[in-house]
């Protein structure tokens, strides 16, 4: 019985020891906590602390360093300045004696032609070329595209590389750009015309039914074929039994075959290159679009960095109460980090105060929300970062301005570029011929107006619709493709060998000109195959008229490489070295002149005309543009 009551006790003491125990280790994780807080504090205490340091050395020492790094750029820019000043002048020094220099050989040509600088020179040609319409044939018509052509080249380094003259100089030379170009495709369908006036006089006739002529030149390749006009036969031929037309021109390397249901008849086919693209500087893609005053780099580097340093110190200026109001702000957090007591007994004075002029009825009332802390200042951007966001906002909206929108189909100018010539492909009526009467005497019927006509050929392609998935058997499958195919078949079949005095580093895009929007355009351009080895290019197109083979601009971008270094020997000159995407070039220049020295990585032998070659700048880059055609029967 005595030993039940000092068993309770010992369970007791034991008890009291666990609780003991755990009120100490409770203690222990609380002080631990408390420490643990405590250091929190004092580290962002002491981070504030170091921001407000370097926020007050900052405000008191940026000011001066940048002033004092502003003035050490000015005056290193101001030698910069004078030194591309004086190249500039050099340079418009040099541009203006080859101005006078090109003035006195053209003053001392004496080759009967106009100057094409003088405006009025050019408008007595034209007017005198008017009155020479009668002259408009075949046997007429390479010399005066020779001529015209070497004007029109003239007149494009003027408007293009003139820098001293006037935008409404320009502008009027854009003018007579235009006209002469129109008299000249007005002579080529002239010429044209007056030839299938007189097919059997003035045309070759290969066999009973067909007739052709050809006329060379190096700025224009005319081949015409013809169909003689016979009396129809009275037989028919059964649909299987019928042959598409199909026309062979070797000297342009062109084929066309027209489709079964267009027999020609009173019909002839035109293939005509022409070494320049009249059209492309027409279309609404080939310039820059234009931007506003405040968005064009117009400063030079001196100016441009002198407006950067005003517009910086006005924005340091303008940021002073802003910066004392966030350094305050941040000055009381550090406050009410180190002595929370103080701002606690504030509040609660303040709250008695505002207890005792409150009405009983108030008192009664719940107790009130604890007053919120203020919210903090939003953060204020320094004047670099403003500037460098003003310059990105800027670079957005101006990529905005040069974007082109051009059609779904629409060949964007600014990133291809129509090169080898143009070629037409034109189906005209046949005007009606001479009859022969005997003793000296034609009798001709005569359609008004004595001009050529074009036969309208236009063909959209639409695909079949495919059948739904359930009804795909062999036999619809089977259809389907007899159908693509008559669909196919009802368009024109293209094929013409690329010219070899480019260098194509893809295949090309086949387009058309469309002259009533003044675009190049893909839309009528269909099942297009090119046999990379034989560089040749077959497509189907539901339009005849003008064609042209555009190439990328950019695809040697960007350059692996560049090197500029002095010229071996004592001629005195410097070698560009560039590694682009696809072809490494080397050019050399000397003086006024520069020559391409070396080309690795053309598939073909394009541009080796030019090794060695010294020549101005502008005609070295318009040389591969405008080159003449290279002929297979030639190479």
């Amino acid at each position: 019985m005595n030993h039940e009551p000092a068993k309770k006790k010992s369970k007791k003491k034991k008890g009291k020891k666990k609780k003991k125990k755990s009120m100490k280790e409770q203690e222990k994780s609380r002080a631990a906590a408390t420490a643990e807080t405590e250091k929190q504090k004092n580290v962002l205490i002491k981070d504030m602390l170091e921001e407000i340091r370097v926020e007050k050395f900052k405000t008191e020492t940026e000011a001066l360093i940048d002033e004092d790094e502003a003035k050490k750029r000015k005056v290193q820019l101001e030698k910069t300045w004078h030194v591309i000043t004086k190249n500039e002048k050099a340079f418009m020094d040099d541009a203006l004696l080859n101005k006078q220099e090109d003035e006195w050989i053209q003053y001392m040509t004496c080759d009967g032609l106009p100057n094409p600088g003088i405006l009025s020179e050019l408008n007595t040609f034209l007017f005198l070329w008017d009155l020479q319409d009668e002259e408009a044939l075949m046997i007429n018509i390479t010399d005066k595209c020779q001529v015209v052509i070497y004007l029109l080249l003239k007149l494009d380094n003027i408007i293009d590389l003139s820098l001293m003259e006037s935008p409404e100089y320009i502008e009027d030379c854009k003018k007579v750009r235009k006209i002469f170009r129109e008299k000249l495709k007005y002579w080529i369908d002239v010429a044209t015309y007056r030839l299938l006036r007189q097919i059997e006089r003035d045309m070759v006739r290969e066999n009973l039914r067909n007739a052709r002529f050809v006329k060379e030149a190096n700025e224009m390749i005319c081949c015409i074929w013809a169909l003689i006009r016979l009396p129809i036969s009275i037989k028919q031929f059964s649909e299987r039994d019928r042959k598409p037309i199909e026309i062979i021109f070797k000297e342009l390397d062109l084929s066309v075959k027209m489709p079964l249901d267009l027999d020609c008849y009173a019909m002839s086919i035109r293939g005509l290159w022409i070494q320049y693209d009249h059209y492309s500087d027409q279309g609404s893609s080939f310039l820059m679009p234009d931007i506003p005053q405040e968005y064009r780099m117009n400063e030079d580097l001196l100016t441009f960095c002198q407006n950067e340093y005003d517009t910086k110190v006005k924005t340091r200026e303008e940021q002073v109460e802003g910066r004392r109001l966030r350094l305050e702000e941040k000055k009381l957090m550090v406050e009410r980090l180190s002595n929370p007591s103080q701002f606690t007994a504030a509040k609660t004075e303040k709250k008695g105060k505002q207890a005792k002029k409150a009405s009983p009825q108030a008192g009664r009332a719940k107790k009130t929300e604890p007053e919120p802390e203020p919210e903090p200042l939003p953060y204020l951007p320094t004047p670099e970062e403003i500037i460098l966001q003003k310059e990105e906002e800027n670079r957005k909206e101006l990529r905005k301005l040069l974007f082109t929108r051009c059609e779904k189909t629409e060949i964007n100018l600014r990133k291809y570029r129509i090169l080898g010539g143009v070629h037409h492909i034109d189906l005209i009526y046949q005007p009606p011929q001479p009859k022969d009467m005997r003793g000296d005497i034609f009798l001709t019927t005569i359609q008004l107006p004595k001009e050529l006509r074009y036969v309208p050929f236009l063909r959209p392609y639409k695909a079949p619709p495919p059948a739904p998935d359930a009804e795909r058997t062999p036999e619809v499958i089977e259809a389907e493709m007899k159908a693509l195919e008559a669909a196919m078949e009802a368009l024109v079949l293209v094929t013409f060998k690329l010219p070899e005095s480019v260098l194509w580093f893809e295949p090309p895009l086949v387009a058309h000109w469309i002259a009533d929007k003044k675009i190049w355009s893909t839309q009528d351009v269909h099942d297009i195959k090119y046999n990379e080895e034989k560089q040749i290019i077959t497509f189907r197109t539901g339009r005849l008229g003008i064609h042209g083979l555009a190439a990328f601009k950019f695809i040697n971008l960007p350059f692996q490489s560049w090197e500029l270094k002095p010229e071996a020997g004592k001629t005195g000159g410097v070698t560009l070295s560039i590694s682009a995407a696809i072809v490494q070039v080397e050019f050399v220049v000397r003086e006024n002149s520069v020559a391409l020295n070396s080309l690795i990585g053309g598939t073909t032998t394009a541009l080796q005309y030019l090794l060695g070659n010294y020549m101005n700048l502008n005609l070295l880059i318009r040389k591969p543009e405008n080159s003449e055609k290279v002929h297979s029967k030639n190479t």
